[in-house]
């Protein structure tokens, strides 16, 4: 994994975010003598583009961006751009959000895939910066902002080699793998197949310095050319005339990572595979989560003391839609709840079962354990003993038993399992274990109340730990006897 992956995933992911919101702020804009005071305006989307950019290219936060460190998780990442698309007047609801993030990390991962070389990344960098600057070529404070950034990553990236850019890419191919939402340009494009997967080309320029295929060289042991055979390709291959400019300024050739959006051309977005009838089935938990975590913690701290404009007075700002109707939209909040895209456990409607007693929960003897589940969603996987679930794993097959135990490192144990392999082939299994980090996707029964679970394994961890009352008995955490 490369540690300078981040800035360039951020900015990406940007550019294509600032491209979809101009696209749809040009759609629903109405010339400003025409507009009604809740109806959008040309100036109004200046505004909003000019106030994102700010807040998306400020100092201290590229600062701490372009220090080398890992990725953020995709739950981390999608918090920021949250944050950035309500940095102004405009607001967008969760199911327009969630559309607007598939897009934007759908088309950015289509763009890495069709990169030449792994360094042409940089030039789809360039070019989402090159379309930013154009937003706000009337504003020169924002322009010099975005120049700065510009600076540095040509600082920081034309220098490193052609196996740390092929680093660099495989990274971001990792962080992307498991994202497969269709788009519907890209369907009717033909670029993507119903299941989500890209197609990619067999015909088109080769990398810059390299050559059309179809021509072998035979050498003997001094290296001496001496003899060439011709074969036919299945694609048509052809030889780009230049190399994109690497500069502030120049010509980049690469035409990835322009806009590819306009207003006549919309845009859907569709779940593939399991994840649409996952959702089909899944309810919106409104609840807050009662485990926070540090790692978002530590974003808010990045962006903390950016300067967000909010509307004056009561006004909550202009609404943005994403979607052609609003009936369209109710339907993606219905079916596409925050929780099953971007939480590792799911909510699932499953099979029916008796709710199990307090003492078919189970507390760790280890006080490590304790401790580990007590501050992650492990407890709540742990409220599911004696409950039937289905856990889906990393290879695409899923197993569906009751739940017998479940340890602080997500291992799971099952009993009177039916296996379904990533063929379809279906077997039964008096037990199964599946170790935690073959685990993509543990379902949660409907019936189960997700905060009073937690509630109940949170009680019985503690009567555990205080079992002899508060100063009473043996500690978990001893005191230091010197006192």
């Amino acid at each position: 994994m490369s540690a300078r992956t981040l800035p360039l995933l951020f900015l990406n992911l940007g550019g294509e975010m600032l491209y979809i919101l101009d696209q749809r702020l040009r759609a629903q804009s109405i010339p400003g003598e025409k507009a009604r005071k809740d109806e959008w305006t040309d100036v109004d989307r200046k505004r909003v583009m000019n106030d994102i950019i700010t807040t998306m290219f400020n100092k201290k936060f590229m600062e701490e961006l372009f220090k080398p460190q890992d990725l953020y998780s995709k739950k981390a990442l999608r918090t920021v751009y949250d944050r950035l698309a309500h940095a102004s007047i405009m607001r967008l609801n969760q199911a327009s959000m969630d559309k607007l993030y598939d897009l934007m990390t759908m088309a950015f991962k289509y763009q890495v895939l069709l990169c030449p070389r792994p360094r042409d990344v940089l030039l789809v960098t360039f070019n989402h910066l090159d379309a930013i600057k154009d937003f706000i070529s009337d504003s020169p404070g924002i322009m010099n902002q975005v120049d700065e950034t510009f600076r540095r990553l040509i600082e920081t990236y034309n220098c490193l080699s052609d196996g740390e850019f092929q680093l660099i890419r495989q990274t971001l191919l990792i962080f992307f793998q498991d994202m497969h939402i269709r788009v519907s340009l890209f369907l009717k494009d033909k670029v993507q197949n119903s299941n989500g997967h890209f197609v990619l080309p067999i015909s088109g320029p080769v990398p810059w310095g390299t050559e059309v295929p179809g021509l072998i060289r035979i050498f003997n042991h001094k290296g001496v050319e001496v003899k060439r055979a011709e074969f036919t390709t299945a694609g048509n291959y052809f030889t780009p005339q230049r190399e994109g400019s690497f500069e502030l300024y120049g010509d980049r050739v690469l035409k990835l990572g322009t806009n590819m959006y306009s207003v006549t051309r919309p845009v859907e977005t569709h779940m593939s595979g399991s994840s649409k009838t996952l959702a089909s089935q899944a309810k919106e938990n409104i609840a807050p989560n009662p485990l926070a975590k540090e790692e978002l913690n530590f974003l808010a701290r990045l962006l903390g003391g950016l300067d967000i404009q909010k509307p004056a007075g009561g006004d909550t700002g202009f609404r943005l839609n994403l979607f052609t109707t609003d009936e369209e939209e109710e339907h993606a909040a219905q079916t596409r709840p925050e929780e099953l895209s971007y939480k590792v456990i799911n909510i699932e409607a499953t099979q029916s079962v008796p709710c199990p007693t307090a003492a078919a929960m189970e507390v760790s003897h280890s006080v490590k354990e304790r401790t580990i589940a007590e501050n992650s969603l492990v407890i709540l996987l742990q409220g599911l003993c004696g409950r039937v679930t289905t856990v889906e794993l990393r290879d695409e097959s899923a197993a569906t038993g009751r739940v017998t135990s479940v340890d602080a490192f997500m291992n799971v144990r099952l009993a009177e399992v039916t296996f379904t392999d990533r063929q379809g082939a279906v077997s039964s299994l008096d037990e199964l274990f599946v170790t935690g980090r073959n685990i993509r996707y543990v379902h949660i029964p409907d019936e189960v109340d997700i905060r009073a679970t937690i509630e109940e394994q949170l009680q019985a961890i503690h009567r555990v730990r205080y079992f002899g009352g508060r100063d009473k008995g043996r500690r978990e955490f001893l005191h230091d006897k010197r006192k």
